[in-house]
């Protein structure tokens, strides 16, 4: 009986510990998931103050889940004011964990917002809330930065009611609920934005050596410029420039000159290369050229800063080697000048993650004067203020950390129901720093993500927040241009660069092949291309795409993707193999006759490009057969030269010689030619038998007629003798 009884209790804890561990059920994931999208339009006020009487939030709410969602509701919700940056930095890296969403401390009335959303539906709201003291208002009674978030309740297919989505963000609060609000400071903080114009990710994979036209991975970028990001971060600037020119003074845009190249490459025509392989037309042209122009007009006479060519990962390029190319994709900033006429500030170094390794921050600093902006809490024993001098030659500029995570999108989330405004978020915590938490005259960069992704409305309503928080002398426009060009006002020991930043690095497998590439294409600038006087082509300009290319390949839009990366590397191993094997050699297309040990083989090397080059001749190891000397020759630019290779024949008969061209230092340049070889000549091992039987020939011949003489002699004796 207890054996019985002990078997079906550990059945039970079986069954028990099975349920325990099963996977969650559709329903249960779909609402840990959520079951609403919502994607915010508008929030009006950005910033409370005197004379805001309700807040405004717009947008629309898509289902997302699998199920009929019904009665769907909406309310706003907050909670205290956050006092500190760390409580700051907790809300904007947890949404889904302030106390609106947990524990709101005041809550508005429910409000309806769709009757029901079908799987895949979507339905504009727009919630409007009181601020005052009244019942189901949000009883903003005194400055701060304030956790809000909007919640929405409904019930899905066969459920109940429970919250399906929810959008939380900060809400700036200058209003003090009794009439007044926090005063302009006497040294408002000086505030300067980068507004930054980069692709997604490089895009143009092939240029044609023969002026064809150029290829590109896919037509994303003819999107992006016709209604998407890009072409929502320079209408937004264009809009907000035509209302108040006075905007301008308070950015610098920080440009990719491989961005505006490629650009202007469109609007000459370009190629798409289809998942299949196949090419066609590339279809954003006209946009290009649009967006292109709006773009020179906004900055002319402005602040700009290059960036390094395809945003490359300059740590990742030093510490491969590739110490040049890491050089040339700094200077390759030049572009933005030639594409664009405008100036860009020189020796201007924005790096990912905001730091540099003192390695390639040295290299820079060799150079030229290099500033680097480089995010606030990465500087190491900082006394005075900005700019900082790090070293000789070297100085660094910080932005704001809070308000540069701030505006970073909150990429981990246990809530994935719970939204967040980047935005919002990032004007929250600016107005904290410089208004709340001042410090006198602080300089204020601010710094969005690199390739910032805010929707139209989104940047529209930053810029004018920061415009009124101007009017309102909260704060000023700064030029960063006059701090990087003025004096320094305090020093720094360093840079941090800690685990973290070299573990974000490309990876080595793809930066030493990188590295290697560019090797061979610097070997083939500096010692085998040469300008032909007749083509007048520069050799520079023939290799130019494969650096161009290489640094590409090195863009800082590969982290994380190493092998989108090595598919840059390849394509530019593939147009440098293409253009070397523009440089051939041949044979006689009969056997040669080779009569003698001296005897020479003909051979003719043909050069296709347009500059001449200079080759090594090697022949194949044949036993038998050998050079007299390593010969270097010198093709002229479309043409061909015919050479006699010197060689010792140390045996006859039929055999072959392989003969290929390579640089000086072995990089193959062509194909292997086979060339039929004929020897009727004496090797010295034949010679030397020869000889040899023919002396024993000799001796033997002389030792005959000695014996012969020897014998008359006698003979003639003994005939004398019998006389």
């Amino acid at each position: 009986m207890s054996e019985r009884l002990r078997r079906t209790g550990l059945a039970v804890l079986a069954a028990v510990l099975v349920v325990l561990v099963a996977p969650l059920p559709r329903a249960v994931a779909a609402q840990q998931e959520g079951r609403l999208r919502v994607d915010l339009d508008q929030l009006a006020p950005r910033v409370i103050d005197l004379a805001a009487t309700a807040i405004t939030v717009t947008g629309s709410i898509t289902n997302t889940g699998d199920r009929r969602v019904s009665d769907i509701e909406a309310r706003l919700q907050r909670g205290g004011p956050l006092e500190e940056e760390n409580a700051l930095r907790e809300a904007i890296d947890q949404p889904q964990q302030t106390d609106a969403i947990s524990r709101p401390q005041v809550s508005s009335t429910f409000q309806p917002v769709a009757e029901a959303l079908e799987p895949g539906a979507s339905v504009p709201f727009s919630i409007t809330v009181a601020l005052g003291p009244d019942r189901g208002a949000l009883r903003l009674d005194k400055p701060g930065v304030y956790p809000v978030a909007l919640n929405f309740n409904g019930v899905p297919e066969f459920g109940r009611t429970e919250r399906v989505g929810a959008l939380s963000t900060l809400l700036p609060v200058l209003a003090d609920g009794a009439g007044g609000q926090v005063p302009p400071p006497a040294q408002p903080s000086r505030v300067t934005v980068l507004w930054p114009l980069v692709d997604d990710r490089p895009r143009q994979v092939q240029t044609p050596l023969d002026g064809g036209r150029p290829v590109f991975t896919d037509d994303g970028l003819s999107a992006s410029l016709s209604g998407g990001r890009l072409f929502s971060l320079v209408d937004s600037v264009r809009k907000a420039a035509t209302d108040n020119a006075t905007v301008l003074r308070s950015l610098c845009f920080a440009i990719d000159p491989d961005l505006v190249a490629t650009v202007r490459t469109m609007t000459e025509g370009y190629q798409v290369r289809t998942a299949d392989g196949r090419l066609v037309e590339g279809s954003g042209g006209r946009a290009a050229q649009l967006w292109l122009d709006r773009v020179a007009e906004l900055v002319r006479g402005q602040c700009v800063v290059a960036m390094p060519h395809s945003d490359a990962d300059l740590p990742a390029l030093t510490r491969a080697g590739a110490i040049n190319l890491m050089a040339d994709a700094v200077e390759l900033g030049a572009g933005v000048q030639e594409v664009l006429d405008a100036r860009p500030m020189p020796g201007v170094v924005w790096p990912a993650r905001g730091t540099l390794d003192g390695t390639t921050a040295g290299l820079l600093a060799n150079v030229r004067r290099t500033t680097v902006l480089a995010e606030s809490g990465r500087l190491t024993g900082v006394q005075g203020q900005a700019p900082y001098r790090l070293s000789d030659n070297l100085d660094a500029v910080p932005y704001d950390q809070l308000v540069a995570r701030s505006l970073s999108p909150v990429t981990t989330r246990d809530d994935a129901a719970v939204k967040t405004s980047s935005v919002q978020n990032g004007l929250a915590t600016l107005v904290f720093r410089s208004v709340l938490r001042p410090t006198p005259d602080q300089a204020l960069v601010v710094a969005p993500p690199r390739r910032w992704n805010a929707g139209s409305a989104e940047l529209a309503a930053f810029l004018q927040t920061i415009q009124g928080l101007e009017v309102q002398r909260y704060v000023s426009a700064l030029s960063l241009q006059s701090m990087v060009e003025g004096p320094t006002q305090g020093t720094a020991a360093g840079l941090s660069y800690d685990v973290a930043d070299a573990t974000a690095e490309l990876p080595t497998a793809v930066t030493a092949r990188i590295a290697e590439d560019d090797g061979v294409q610097r070997e083939l600038t500096n010692d085998v291309l040469f300008e032909d006087d007749t083509k007048l082509v520069e050799p520079s300009a023939l290799v130019q795409p494969l650096k161009e290319g290489l640094v590409r390949a090195s863009s800082t839009a590969w982290r994380g993707a190493p092998d989108r990366a090595s598919s840059f590397a390849t394509e530019v191993e593939n147009q440098m193999a293409a253009l070397l094997s523009r440089v051939s050699v041949v044979g006689p297309t009969i056997p040669v006759s080779l009569a003698s040990s001296n005897s020479p083989i003909p051979i003719f090397i043909t050069n296709d490009l347009p500059v001449a080059v200079q080759a090594k001749i090697n022949l194949g190891g044949s036993p038998g057969l050998r050079p007299d000397e390593t010969m270097l020759v010198r093709v002229p630019a479309k043409g061909g030269i015919q050479r006699y290779l010197d060689t010792k024949v140390t045996r006859s008969g039929k055999f072959s010689v392989d003969v290929w061209l390579t640089t000086e230092r072995g990089t193959r340049l062509s194909g292997t030619s086979r060339v039929d070889l004929n020897s009727t000549s004496y090797g010295s091992i034949t010679l030397a038998v020869t000889f040899t039987a023919a002396g024993v020939l000799v001796l033997l011949v002389g030792l005959r007629l000695f014996r012969k003489i020897r014998a008359r002699q006698r003979a003639a004796a003994e005939t004398a003798s019998d006389l």
